[in-house]
This record gives C-alpha cells, sequence and structure tokens, in this order.
C-alpha cells in the first residue's frame, strides 16, 4: 500500500504509518565480520598456549590480501580443513564479501586470550568512504601442521552485524551513490541520483556529493543494522555511530525493505532527499544543533520543489491549528523522541518554521542559522543571523496564517 503525500521525516529515520507520514525511530549503529554464526568449536579443547602474535599477524594479513584481491582460495587457505561446517560459512561469507567494492580491508589483532583472536577489522568502500569504518571481531584459532589456521569465530563473543553477512548481498553503484544490500539496488541508486543535485542547490557544493545506502534483505536484518532497535514502520534513516576504536564513522542511509516499497514516488523522494541532507549537513549524531533546525532543514530541502501544500504535508498539524489550538513554542529535542506523544506534529513545526524563514529571510540564511547555531546558542544565532532573538511569535502567526 503507498503511502498519501507525505509527512515530516526523522532526524535519522522516516516511518511510515498506514497512509499517513512519517514518524522517528531513532538513530541506527553501524555494523562487524565473521559471516554467518557460527557453534562454539567442537574440536579438540582449546589448547593452554595459543599462537605468537606473529603467526596471527601473518594470517590476517593473508586474509586482508585474499578479501582486496578476490582470491577465494588464498581466503579459504586460511581456513583449518577439519572444520568442514566452519569452512563452508567462510566461503559463502567470502562470496559475500567478492561482491562489494572494498577500497582497503584489513584486518590486524587486537588481543590473544589463548586461541581466541579479537580483532580489529578496518575498511572502506572505494571512492566513498573517506576513514576506515572500525569493527571489532573475533575468530578462534587452532594448530595445522606447524602452523595455525582459523577453526571458528567467537562462539558466544558475536561481531556486530554487517551487510555482508546476508549472503545474497551485492552492490549497485550510481552516480554519485553506492547502494548496498538485497532488493531493489537499482532503484534506490536512481532515487539517491536524482537527490544529490536538490540537496546541493540548498547546501551548496561543500560536501562530497556521495553517499552509501544499505538495502537489507528483510525486516530482521535491518533491525540489526539498526543497531537492535525496532524499525517497524521506518522507511529511511542516516546513521553515523563511531568506531569501535572511538574514531568518527562514516555516513550510512539505512533502507527499510518493508517501509520502501510502502512508499508512492513522491514519497521516495522526499524521504531520500530528508536523509541526504542529513548527510551532506553531517547531523546524525549531532548533539548541538536544535533539533528543530535540524529536522526542519532536512524537510526543507526536501519538499521545496515538490509542490507540496503545506496542509498536505502537515496534516496532523494543520488540524489542530483549525481547532485554535497553536502550539506554545518550537519542538525541544525530547519532542523528536521515538514514542513522543506529538511527534509527528514535531517535525510539522520543525518544517513550518525553517520554511518561514528561508521565504521571509532567503534560503542563504536559513543556512547559516543552521550552521551558527550548532556553534553557539540558539538565541545569539537568531541575533547574529536574523536579527531576532525570538522566532516564537512570528512563527505561531505564519501557522495560522498558512495552516488556519
Amino acid at each position: 500500500m503507498e503511502a498519501d503525500a507525505p509527512g515530516p521525516f526523522a532526524l535519522s529515520a522516516h516511518a511510515v504509518c498506514g497512509r499517513r507520514g512519517f514518524l522517528l525511530a531513532g538513530t541506527a549503529g553501524l555494523l562487524g565480520l565473521a559471516g554467518c554464526r557460527s557453534e562454539p568449536p567442537r574440536g579438540p579443547a582449546r589448547p593452554a598456549a595459543g599462537p605468537g602474535r606473529a603467526a596471527v599477524d601473518a594470517l590476517l594479513e593473508a586474509r586482508s590480501r585474499a578479501v582486496l584481491e578476490r582470491d577465494a582460495e588464498g581466503f579459504l587457505a586460511t581456513v583449518h580443513p577439519d572444520e568442514p561446517g566452519f569452512r563452508a560459512r567462510q566461503e559463502e561469507l567470502f562470496t559475500a564479501l567478492s561482491r562489494l567494492p572494498f577500497g582497503s580491508w584489513r584486518e590486524s589483532v587486537e588481543r590473544l586470550e589463548g586461541t581466541l583472536a579479537t580483532l580489529r577489522l578496518a575498511y572502506r568502500y572505494r571512492d566513498f568512504d573517506t576513514g576506515d569504518v572500525v569493527l571489532t571481531t573475533y575468530l578462534e584459532l587452532g594448530r595445522a601442521g606447524g602452523g595455525w589456521l582459523v577453526t571458528g569465530d567467537g562462539g558466544d563473543r558475536e561481531d556486530a552485524p554487517e551487510s555482508w553477512t546476508d549472503p545474497d548481498v551485492r552492490a549497485v553503484r550510481g552516480e554519485s551513490c553506492l547502494v548496498v544490500g538485497r532488493g531493489p539496488l537499482e532503484q534506490v541508486a536512481d532515487r539517491l541520483d536524482r537527490c544529490v543535485p536538490a540537496v546541493t542547490a540548498v547546501v551548496g557544493s561543500g560536501w562530497a556529493r556521495r553517499a552509501v545506502a544499505l538495502l537489507p534483505g528483510d525486516a530482521d536484518r535491518a533491525e540489526e543494522l539498526a543497531g537492535g532497535r525496532s524499525f517497524e514502520g521506518i522507511a529511511a534513516a542516516a546513521t553515523a555511530t563511531r568506531n569501535a576504536d572511538g574514531s568518527p564513522g562514516q555516513a550510512r542511509i539505512l533502507v527499510s525493505p518493508e517501509g520502501w516499497p510502502r512508499l508512492n514516488p513522491l514519497g521516495r523522494r522526499v524521504v531520500l532527499t530528508h536523509e541526504l541532507t542529513h548527510v551532506a549537513m553531517e547531523s546524525a549524531g549531532d548533539e548541538r544543533t536544535p533539533m528543530w533546525l535540524v529536522e526542519g532543514f532536512a524537510d526543507h530541502v526536501a519538499y521545496r520543489a515538490t509542490g507540496t501544500p503545506p496542509a498536505v504535508a502537515a496534516r496532523e498539524l494543520a488540524e489542530e491549528v483549525a481547532r485554535g489550538e497553536l502550539p506554545d513554542g518550537l519542538p525541544s529535542r525530547e519532542d523528536f523522541a521515538t514514542g513522543a506523544p506529538r511527534l509527528s506534529q514535531a517535525y510539522q513545526e520543525a518544517w513550518m518554521a525553517c520554511r518561514m524563514v528561508a521565504g521571509r529571510y532567503g534560503e542563504d540564511r536559513l543556512l547559516r542559522l543552521y550552521r551558527e547555531a550548532g556553534r553557539r546558542s540558539e538565541r545569539d544565532a537568531l541575533r547574529d543571523v536574523l536579527g531576532v532573538e525570538d522566532l516564537t511569535g512570528a512563527w505561531r502567526e505564519y501557522l495560522r496564517g498558512e495552516l488556519g
């Protein structure tokens, strides 16, 4: 069932509720390795003495090189032949990895506990990631002749999920985007490519003008990639969590395999433009900029060229205003929390505030206000950029005029 003209969208998520608009689901986490999980090794008991660091380094170097060179034989040569079940899963993992365009991939030792190796996996997608995505993964090692090979994963120490844990994963590259996952990847890539000029027209060309999107194969995998949070009703989510080592992560747009088919063409356009605006403005994880600016600005960019009337895009808020129920003030960060009672209205209020600023002061000053409010207090930013210290009165009158 397709959605009607879309309503407001969340900072990191857009939700679809029946034929209504979109609701916040919250930020999602990024992601790990070791393929499909295996049972704890059932071979010989873990020896008291594990391998030396040099032996493990050499083994991991061979695995990393095999991934980058798409050398299946070299990759499987690092896996113990006496573990056929695990070896089959590693072959499946390698097949998935070989479909993805890695610019770099390196597994290195973080800690050795007997034969269990805790690893640091750092990777980048070629031409898209400007820094590493860093994950913590686990491998079990066992003796093989005079050396050591991989015999299993970490057992009860689970890696965080990644796109390549889906054996049917593939990648589609557009002009400005990379879409990884399963399903209508070409459709998402085509839509994202068309969103890039719309975002650049407002925010300028000072951003990368490219993005990586993930389209999981099913709702359970989407929930895993969202850090375990429910992805029910979500159409898309912009994510950028910190890496396992504390360094900045890379932005991703997580697209719901259930929410996406329920959107009509306008809904898809608005959702992806909104999320791409978050990527361009590096909004995911931004705790300084007022949330009404973060979300309202993204919706302004998404709606500006659609011709959607405010009373349609902000339906719930319009119904309240028509009853004479005007909000007392701009929505706070708490108003955008998952499960907030007026969550949909919070996005609509934020969008209308940014729409008012753009209409009265110009988009250049709206953009400047966004950036200044991320560096200092909201009041100081309003005063220096717009010449006012509070928008509440003007905004309430604007709501009455546009939606009443």
